[in-house]
């Protein structure tokens, strides 16, 4: 697999360099070598102590993020005390990972995922991830998948639980309110 699938990466600069207004997000390519791009994984990098304000900052520019800026963030920047324990020196934020039809359920996604984090890690690095299906609505907007009836598993927890399982085996853990992160290692 080495041989055949590459990862190409892009990265979103800004001239004002202003963080509280734009996260610095990279998007990494995936293609078979010679091939069209079959998926993308994006990514939000963010350096404790020197990006301004992170939670904020992802509140106006929040790309997928989901919970993961409430979960990692205390309200003015901060680490959250469960990751200020661990005193990562970068946090690589994953907001989406997509695959085309025919490489989805492979593993072949996350498995390049994974990768896509580990090129960008520096020693320190902290990946984290909201194990979810991608919703192509806004967060005020309702759900296709919410039932009126709470005894009814909705389609997208079972995703969620296989998803969770299959970062679980790639050395990611709970971290809290559905939030997972694995310390990387260039």
């Amino acid at each position: 697999m080495a041989d055949r699938l590459v990862i190409s990466y892009e990265s979103r600069h800004f001239a004002d360099a202003d963080w509280s207004r734009n996260a610095d997000r990279w998007r990494a390519s995936f293609y078979e070598n010679g091939s069209k791009i079959f998926g993308t994984a994006d990514i939000t990098r963010v350096i404790p102590g020197v990006t301004p304000n992170p939670r904020e900052a992802l509140a106006l520019d929040p790309g997928l993020l989901d919970r993961i800026p409430r979960v990692a963030f205390t309200e003015d920047g901060g680490l959250a005390p469960a990751l200020a324990e661990l005193r990562p020196s970068l946090l690589l934020l994953l907001e989406s990972v997509e695959v085309s039809a025919e490489w989805r359920g492979k593993g072949v996604g996350m498995r390049l995922a994974v990768e896509a984090l580990r090129r960008l890690a520096v020693p320190g690095t902290l990946a984290i991830c909201y194990p979810a299906p991608i919703h192509e609505h806004g967060p005020d907007e309702p759900c296709s998948f919410d039932s009126d009836d709470p005894e009814v598993r909705r389609p997208d927890e079972e995703a969620m639980d296989k998803l969770r399982r299959a970062w679980e085996r790639h050395g990611f853990s709970p971290l809290t309110d559905g939030v997972y992160a694995r310390p990387l290692e260039p």
